[in-house]
């Protein structure tokens, strides 16, 4: 079975916060020893898409990215600025 690399590559967008969040997101994955495939199945969303919510890319809708974080085991948590 082929295993996660851990390829850098530019980010998709200039915003911050979602080149953070598609990082995580990233990282989670790889942790898990999923390949980017895999999640994007179980997501329900094309391996294309999941690519370009790791990269930090606008315009994906909110609910793909939901759909990724559910299939990662994850939910949202908001925090206060520091």
């Amino acid at each position: 079975m082929p295993t996660p690399r851990n390829k850098q590559g530019k980010p998709a967008s200039d915003i911050p916060t979602l080149i953070e969040l598609g990082a995580e997101l990233a990282d989670v994955r790889r942790e898990a020893g999923r390949l980017q495939q895999e999640v994007a199945t179980a997501a329900g969303i094309s391996r294309s898409t999941l690519h370009t919510i790791e990269r930090g890319g606008a315009g994906v809708r909110w609910e793909k990215v939901m759909a990724v974080a559910e299939a990662l085991g994850l939910e949202p948590k908001w925090v206060e600025k520091k």
